[in-house]
């Protein structure tokens, strides 16, 4: 069993005209040391991930498993003006952090662990293959305790980042970093189960006879909208994440980590991602 014994939740709606709000005074309490010349995207981990361990006993070889579906974008973005717009050589600090791993670095040196540390990035499906990577070593024995998360950076000007997402040109936008610390065995916190089905109708038979009033589904990017709206026409009741919700692209991190952080205790969140071609993946939290 495999157990989800602290939260963090950092989400951000941006809108034009506003500037990018300092991170500073929340990382002082939360980091060990002045890290200097770091970026956006190192500065949201570092957050998302000092929050949900604060007040927890981590194992010096807990794993942190990263995911990101954009990356640290911004450095991204300054490397490639640098190099096709300016042709010059890209300055070593952009360059270097270019790579979402130099902050699952900087996580693992803040916290003082030791253990596996893994980047995954994954346009739309990243929250599904941290966590299925989480769980699939923690259920295999090869990490105990695992520090999972998923954090997506905005660049501005907003209208420029619209367009690199391709969303429309009114659509809210915003930052988050959103952070799991998953524990084999034990029985403290809400349980964290992944199965796994071939056809879509396996998945509808097991969801359908344990749904709840209280439960709310949550589908992935690569769900289609056809076989999402089978899925909420057949559940009774069936609660939806807000969809005015400000967009980034690792939505259903934010949707679980806002379940398990303000969840009163009762009901459960079902996250469903895959495809009739890949098969179908179905992530059960309860809190």
């Amino acid at each position: 069993m495999i157990r989800i014994t602290s939260a963090a939740h950092y989400f951000q709606p941006l809108a034009d005209g506003d500037s990018l709000p300092s991170l500073d005074d929340e990382l002082k309490p939360l980091c060990r040391e002045n890290f200097r010349r770091i970026d956006r995207f190192i500065q949201l981990a570092l957050l998302g991930s000092g929050r949900c361990v604060a007040g927890q006993t981590l194992q010096p070889d807990c794993a942190i498993y990263l995911g990101s579906g954009l990356g640290p974008i911004g450095n991204n973005i300054t490397t490639q003006e640098q190099l096709i717009r300016d042709r010059e050589i890209p300055k070593p600090f952009n360059f270097i952090n270019t790579l979402g791993s130099s902050a699952g670095f900087y996580v693992a040196r803040n916290l003082g662990l030791s253990g596996q540390n893994i980047f995954i990035s994954r346009r739309g499906e990243s929250t599904a293959a941290v966590l299925s990577a989480a769980l699939a070593d923690l259920a295999a024995g090869n990490a105990h305790q695992a520090l999972v998360g998923v954090v997506e950076e905005a660049t501005f000007p907003l209208a420029a980042h619209r367009l690199r997402q391709g969303l429309a040109a009114d659509m809210p936008v915003a930052e988050g970093s959103h952070w799991l610390l998953l524990q084999a065995g034990g029985d403290i916190g809400g349980e964290l189960q992944l199965l796994r089905f071939d056809e879509f109708a396996g998945l509808q038979d097991y969801l359908t006879p344990r749904w709840c009033r209280e439960d709310i589904l949550c589908c992935g990017a690569e769900v289609s909208a056809e076989c999402a709206d089978i899925l909420y026409h057949s559940l009774p009741d069936c609660v939806l994440p807000d969809p005015q919700q400000a967009f980034h692209d690792s939505q259903a991190a934010a949707w679980i980590t806002e379940f398990v952080t303000s969840s009163d205790g009762g009901g459960n969140l079902y996250l469903v991602t895959g495809n009739e071609t890949r098969g179908w993946a179905l992530f059960h939290c309860n809190a």
